[in-house]
């Protein structure tokens, strides 16, 4: 039987798992969800348990088709936190994710002191400071001194998963430059850090290569997964740069957009695009000497499907209506940052608005202006981080299904839009690139260039009402912005706690 790398990429709303050749080709694919919860204001939970449940059953499905599995690889979602003790237990059922915001006010206590600003500079963390891992690493300190006093290591999506599987605590530098407290150009822990927060230097795992292989498959993990015995398992790597890899990424300047729950525009460089006021948010790249750089809108994705769950429509049905209406949906923009914002946008407390809602609106003209704005965010993102440069862009996930959202991004951002064949497997891409790379089995990345097929290409096409558009856009997200600042409640305040 053919040779495959079994590639398990932990997304945000579940695990996407796929076979993967030595000729970068995808033989088979598996999706398992599985929840978010929201148990109080800033809350973004999710259970261990349920990553396990998921990957378990989404192995044992892609392993009856009989391939040999030649090595194991993840990609996770970044900025998670799961306290485990010396045994490897895990000490909280649920845990916080990437959107969580819990350590906002430990980050607002140590910016009261601290330049922010000097934080930001070392450590490319350019979300709001409170997503991060050692912000959240104090709260567990201050309120929950009883699971603190249990813990001996914090580990992120995918590295706890590697526990499960091997044994092993280890992560990679793009999952630890998500953790606050991860100097980007010393690449290593930044020690002073977590000293001055008060969290423990031994709660972070040691750092190794994307490409390692950190342990092989445990006789337990093999009777849950179906996955034999031995097995190796590689490191792998946070899912923007595992997702990078697999859209191309591997040398200066490339781009993609991701469409998912949260879209962002990302690009690949030598050094890390930094801007104090833009904030891009930096991760490490899988591959050595290499940054992954990125602006996001957190909501993109997740406040389409907000608005077809409204409104009862499939999203699909509601993006056909959506391409009926014309550009600028008859006088109607939208702010889409349903989610909280990055801190351009106004930060946590900032949400979404439409603006200029009249009686004669339908539900197309709300998608639309909603798809516009997601896209006017982007277009920011790209001109911020590639300037004046018109290069296409690679679109992945499940928003590049949609030939109408292409054509809008395209108009948008004024570049050209590709969407390669395999646009739902990027993080799986990467990180089974990893896997045959740590295997020894690939010298480089060709085979994943090789492999690459465009499935549709979409050139922007100039419209004089673009303008206008921008125009309400720009009117919309200022008008979130000043809501913000009227709001009531602190900054860890979510709507769905509500």
């Amino acid at each position: 039987m053919t040779d495959v790398v079994l590639a398990l990429d932990l997304g945000t709303g579940g695990c996407k798992a796929a076979l993967v050749d030595q000729s970068a080709t995808v033989l088979a694919e598996s999706f398992e969800g599985y929840p978010t919860t929201y148990p109080g204001p800033g809350r973004h939970e999710q259970r261990p348990a349920d990553w396990w449940s998921a990957v378990t059953r989404s192995c044992r499905t892609l392993l009856q088709a009989g391939y040999d599995v030649a090595a194991v690889a993840l990609s996770g979602h970044s900025l998670a936190m799961v306290p485990v003790d010396a045994e490897g237990t895990t000490l909280l059922d649920s845990v916080p994710i990437w959107s969580d915001t819990r350590g906002e006010r430990a980050a607002q206590d140590w910016f009261a002191t601290v330049s922010e600003h000097d934080w930001y500079d070392r450590t490319g963390n350019g979300f709001p400071a409170g997503m991060y891992t050692v912000f959240k690493a104090a709260w567990l300190r201050a309120e929950q001194p009883e699971v603190a006093a249990r813990t001996s290591q914090l580990l992120g999506s995918k590295d706890w998963v590697n526990l499960r599987l091997t044994g092993a605590r280890r992560t990679d530098p793009s999952y630890a430059s998500g953790s606050g407290t991860y100097d980007l150009r010393r690449r290593c822990y930044d020690r002073a850090t977590t000293t001055a927060l008060d969290v423990p230097q031994s709660w972070w795992p040691d750092i190794v290569a994307s490409t390692d292989v950190v342990g092989s498959v445990r006789a337990d993990a093999a009777r849950a997964t179906g996955i034999p015995v031995g097995v190796p398992v590689v490191c792998g790597g946070v899912d923007n740069s595992c997702m990078a890899l697999g859209a191309g990424l591997d040398t200066e300047g490339r781009s993609y957009l991701s469409l998912g729950s949260s879209n962002w525009f990302s690009v690949s460089s030598v050094e890390p695009v930094l801007d104090a006021v833009g904030r891009p948010f930096v991760f490490d790249h899988v591959l050595p000497d290499l940054y992954v750089s990125a602006l996001s809108i957190f909501g993109g994705g997740s406040s389409l499907g907000w608005l077809a769950d409204l409104l009862g429509r499939d999203v699909a049905d509601l993006l056909d209506e959506a391409a009926a209406s014309p550009v600028g949906a008859h006088g109607l923009a939208c702010a889409p940052t349903l989610a909280g914002g990055t801190v351009l946008e106004g930060g946590p407390r900032v949400r979404g608005s439409f603006l200029g809602l009249d009686l004669g609106h339908t539900h197309g003209d709300l998608a639309r202006a909603l798809v516009e704005g997601i896209g006017f965010g982007l277009a920011d993102a790209a001109t911020q981080l590639l300037g004046d440069r018109s290069d296409s862009v690679t679109a992945l996930g499940g928003g590049a299904r949609s030939a109408f959202v292409l054509q809008v991004l395209a108009d948008l951002l004024g570049r050209g839009v590709e969407r390669p064949a395999a646009e739902q497997h990027g993080a799986a891409l990467g990180a089974a690139a990893l896997g045959w790379l740590g295997l020894g089995v690939w010298d480089d990345t060709s085979p994943l260039h090789a492999a690459r097929t465009v499935a549709l290409r979409v050139d922007p096409r100039p419209h004089p009402d673009h303008a206008l558009a921008r125009a309400r856009f720009e009117a919309a997200r200022a008008a979130a912005r000043s809501l913000a600042d009227l709001r009531v409640p602190g900054p860890e305040e979510d709507h769905a706690a509500r």
